[in-house]
């Protein structure tokens, strides 16, 4: 096995050279994995509303005949984005919970206990958003929606 290079601090050490912890640390205050855990899904749950709106309004306007970008329908935009944005999602609950597994056995400290809540917070978010975006796939598989009708 190779070493690890010296520039590269594992996790839960303390970067000697900067006086900081690593971005990768979950004892960091600016650990991306906590930080991304707890608000990468409001945040991509936003940018699912605001895309799915651009999709249909932008599909069902009257310059486009096909109502197709790209030449894929607007059905198929909506489940891609859906299911990337998805896929993301469970990616932030994922990084927060390998943070939270890399945490929970440690002793005390006000680090520790800011890392566990905002694992635990990006475990829920996650959750929590996950749901939702899961839901928002029944009326594109169903297709019980009209692509480009007036809702009255």
């Amino acid at each position: 096995m190779t070493e690890a290079p010296r520039d590269v601090a594992r996790a839960g050490e303390i970067d000697v050279r900067r006086g900081r912890r690593s971005r990768f640390d979950p004892l960091s205050s600016r650990s991306f994995l906590l930080w991304y855990g707890a608000l990468g899904p409001p945040l991509l749950w936003g940018a699912h509303l605001a895309l799915g709106d651009l999709i249909y309004e932008l599909g069902c306007s009257s310059g486009m005949r096909d109502h197709a970008i790209l030449s894929l329908s607007l059905r198929t935009w909506g489940l891609i984005q859906t299911g990337v944005l998805l896929g993301l999602i469970v990616l932030a609950g994922l990084g927060a919970y390998r943070a939270w597994r890399e945490v929970r056995a440690m002793e005390d400290g006000t680090a520790l206990k800011r890392a566990q809540a905002l694992a635990l917070a990006g475990m829920a978010s996650a959750t929590g958003y996950s749901l939702i975006l899961l839901f928002a796939f029944v009326p594109q598989l169903v297709f019980f929606h009209s692509v480009c009708g007036t809702s009255l």
